[in-house]
């Protein structure tokens, strides 16, 4: 995924991750820090998947297999926003209005680029280009814990827990989420 950015985006650019992304653009970051003029890393770690977490998505994919992607998609809801906001029926309409569309084939091939990723945390010390950690307080999927590595290990990086937000952070608290990327774009131009 990250040499097919490259290769097809000529020039220098500023970088957002987010999740999966994040996984891509620190990757990028690790191919072709130089083009990164800037970086954002929401909802992410770079860390790569324990066994336990493999072991997950193996669950998950042979569900999928059986034809339970619908099924999954409804599951995998809890996890992904505030315990605070389950219960949220447009968030619940958001989520599915996002993830229906991926399709099981592209689900699967996902799962397995992500299981697969390397561990990234070496390249956090050599990120030198204006960067944000953004993530929600409450995201159950990657833990705050991980945004907080992120930080440690890139101390001049703007930092924002966003309180009330699990991994959907941009549904689940929109406004601090863009006051968040505004101001890391203001840092960066």
């Amino acid at each position: 995924m990250a040499r097919r950015v490259l290769r097809e985006n000529e020039g220098d650019f500023a970088l957002l991750g987010t999740s999966m992304g994040g996984y891509v653009a620190l990757e990028i970051m690790r191919q072709a820090p130089g083009r990164v003029t800037a970086l954002a890393l929401v909802s992410t770690t770079a860390r790569a998947d324990s066994a336990e977490q493999r072991e997950s998505r193996a669950r998950q994919s042979a569900l999928v297999e059986a034809g339970q992607f619908a099924a999954l998609i409804n599951a995998a809801y809890t996890g992904v926003v505030a315990a605070a906001n389950e219960t949220n029926e447009t968030l619940l309409t958001t989520w599915r209005s996002m993830t229906t569309p991926v399709g099981a084939e592209a689900f699967l091939q996902q799962q397995y680029a992500v299981a697969n990723r390397a561990d990234l945390r070496s390249v956090l010390p050599t990120i030198s280009c204006p960067m944000a950690i953004i993530h929600g307080s409450a995201d159950r999927l990657i833990p705050i814990t991980a945004a907080m590595e992120t930080a440690t290990a890139v101390p001049n990086a703007l930092y924002t827990a966003i309180e009330g937000a699990g991994h959907l952070l941009f549904h689940e608290q929109p406004t601090a989420a863009r006051a968040a990327i505004n101001e890391w774009l203001d840092a960066a131009s």
